[in-house]
C-alpha cells in the first residue's frame, strides 16, 4: 500500500508533540487494547475489516508529515489511502508464548511516518484468537483505541451496533465541598524498588483479574467512595509495601517516615468511546498523592484519594503541566525541544517524576466479533522511566482486567508478576475492611 499525496495538514497539539519526545526505540509511546475471543477469527475477515476502516475514517489515515528537524512543530496529514497494511498474523502453542509475543508487540511504537499510526496483531492460539491493537499515543488515548478495536470488530461481524452513550458523569463535588484537595505533605517522591531490573530495552505485561469487585462496589458507594478511588489506593499501597519489602539496604535505619507515593491518573473524555469522539489524544494527566502507612490497606486512604480524584474530574488544569506546555509552544525547532526535554527527564526525573501511573477505561461491553463471539478487553499504557510501570484498568461486566506494562529495566518477569500478585492481595484485603464497616 502506497499514497504519498495527502489532503490538508493540521498542526500537533500540545501533547502529539510532547508524545513524540518521549517516543525513543528502548520507551515505545503507545497505547494497547486487546481482545481475546473463545472462536477463530479469520485473517481474510480481519484484514478486510481494517481496510474498510480505513476507507470510511479519513482521520485514521494520518501520518506525520515529512520535515526537517529544524521546524518548530510537525503537522498531521491524510493521505488518500493507506501507506502499509497494518495487520500482522502469528501463532501461539501457549499462554507463554504469547505473552511473549505481545510484549515483543508492545516495545515497539508504529511508525508516524507512514499511515496509519497503529498495528493490529492477530495471534492464533488454542483456547482461542486474539487482537491485539497498538496505537501510537501521540494520536490516541485509551477511550479512542478501545473505539477503534470495537469499530473492526463491528466491520468484522457486518454489523453496525448502536452508538454508545457517554459513560455516565462520576465524582462530581457538591457545591458546599471545599475545592482544593487535601494536601499530603511535601517531599521527595518516591521511586519504586527495582527487583532484577536490566539493561534490556522494550517492555513486558502482566494480566490477571480480580474477582472481588462484586463484594466492595456496594460499600463503597455508601461511603461515597467510588472503584476507581479503590484501584487508586490499591496501587498507592502496594508501591508503599513493596519498596518496605525491596528497597531498604541490609542493615540500613529505617526511614523516619514513610515515602510520598505520587500517582498519575489519565482522565479521559467519555465523549471519546463514542461515536462523537475524535480520533486524537485527549487525556489529560492528573495526579494523586499519599503517604502509605505499614499496615495501612487501600482503605485507610480512600478518604485522601478520593478527595483529589474527584478534584481532578472536575477541575481541568489543562492536558499536560505548565512546564511541559511552554517547552513544547517554545519557538525554537523540534530537535532542541526534545534533546532539551530528554536530558530534563535524565537531570530531573528520579526527584520529581510520579512514582508510577494507573489508567483505568471503567466498564466496557464485551467486543463482539460476529459468530468468533465476544471478545474480553485488556488495555494498557506506556511505562516510561523512572516510573517504569503503569497499570491499565477495563471492566468488563462486573471483572476488572488489570495489565501492567513494566519496563524491563525496572522489573524482571518473576517479579513483575509479584507486585501484580501483591496488588491483587491489597485489593482482597481492602476488601474485608470495606465489607466489615458495610455491617
Amino acid at each position: 500500500m502506497t499514497a504519498r499525496t495527502a489532503t490538508a495538514r493540521t498542526r500537533f497539539a500540545v501533547a502529539d508533540e510532547l508524545t513524540c519526545y518521549y517516543d525513543r526505540p528502548s520507551e515505545p509511546a503507545n497505547v494497547h487494547v486487546e481482545a481475546r475471543v473463545t472462536g477463530t477469527l479469520d485473517e481474510l475477515a480481519v484484514r478486510a475489516a481494517v481496510r474498510a476502516l480505513l476507507a470510511a475514517e479519513p482521520g485514521l489515515r494520518a501520518r506525520r508529515a515529512a520535515t526537517g528537524g529544524w521546524r518548530t512543530s510537525w503537522h498531521w496529514e491524510f493521505p488518500e489511502s493507506a501507506d502499509v497494511d497494518p495487520v500482522e498474523v502469528v501463532k501461539f502453542a501457549d499462554e507463554d508464548e504469547l505473552a511473549g509475543l505481545r510484549a515483543a508487540f508492545l516495545s515497539r511504537s508504529p511508525s508516524l511516518r507512514t499511515a496509519p499510526p497503529f498495528l493490529f496483531l492477530l495471534a492464533t492460539g488454542p483456547g482461542g484468537d486474539v487482537l491485539i491493537l497498538n496505537a501510537h499515543h501521540a494520536y490516541f488515548d485509551g477511550l479512542s483505541t478501545l473505539r477503534l478495536l470495537r469499530r473492526v470488530a463491528e466491520e468484522y461481524g457486518g454489523t453496525r451496533a448502536a452508538a454508545l452513550a457517554p459513560a455516565r458523569t462520576a465524582d462530581v463535588i457538591r457545591p458546599d465541598e471545599p475545592a482544593p484537595p487535601p494536601r499530603t505533605g511535601a517531599g521527595r517522591i518516591t521511586r519504586i524498588a527495582p527487583d532484577v531490573g536490566t539493561r534490556a530495552p522494550g517492555y513486558g505485561t502482566v494480566q490477571v483479574t480480580w474477582d472481588g469487585l462484586p463484594r466492595v462496589a456496594g460499600p463503597l458507594k455508601a461511603a461515597g467512595y467510588s472503584v476507581n478511588d479503590l484501584l487508586v489506593a490499591a496501587l498507592i499501597v502496594a508501591i508503599g509495601e513493596w519498596n518496605a519489602g525491596h528497597g531498604a539496604r541490609p542493615g540500613a535505619r529505617p526511614a523516619a517516615r514513610p515515602g510520598l507515593v505520587q500517582v498519575t491518573m489519565p482522565v479521559g473524555d467519555p465523549a471519546q468511546a463514542t461515536d462523537a469522539g475524535e480520533w486524537a489524544n485527549r487525556s489529560r494527566l492528573t495526579k494523586v498523592t499519599a503517604r502509605p502507612r505499614p499496615g495501612e490497606t487501600a482503605a485507610d486512604v480512600l478518604g485522601a484519594v478520593s478527595a483529589q480524584t474527584r478534584y481532578a474530574k472536575n477541575h481541568d488544569s489543562g492536558q499536560v503541566d505548565v512546564l511541559s506546555r511552554a517547552l513544547t509552544l517554545a519557538p525554537v525547532p523540534v530537535v532542541i525541544k526534545r534533546v532539551s526535554l530528554r536530558a530534563g527527564l535524565a537531570l530531573a526525573g528520579p526527584l520529581c517524576c510520579d512514582t508510577s501511573l494507573i489508567s483505568n477505561l471503567g466498564v466496557v461491553t464485551p467486543v463482539r466479533f460476529g459468530s468468533a463471539g465476544d471478545g474480553y478487553v485488556w488495555f494498557s499504557t506506556s511505562a516510561h522511566m523512572p516510573r517504569g510501570l503503569s497499570v491499565g484498568v477495563v471492566t468488563t461486566g462486573d471483572r476488572p482486567a488489570l495489565t501492567f506494562r513494566y519496563r524491563r529495566a525496572l522489573f524482571s518477569p518473576s517479579a513483575a508478576a509479584a507486585f501484580a500478585a501483591a496488588y491483587v492481595r491489597v485489593l482482597d484485603e481492602s476488601a474485608v475492611v470495606l465489607e466489615g464497616r458495610g455491617r
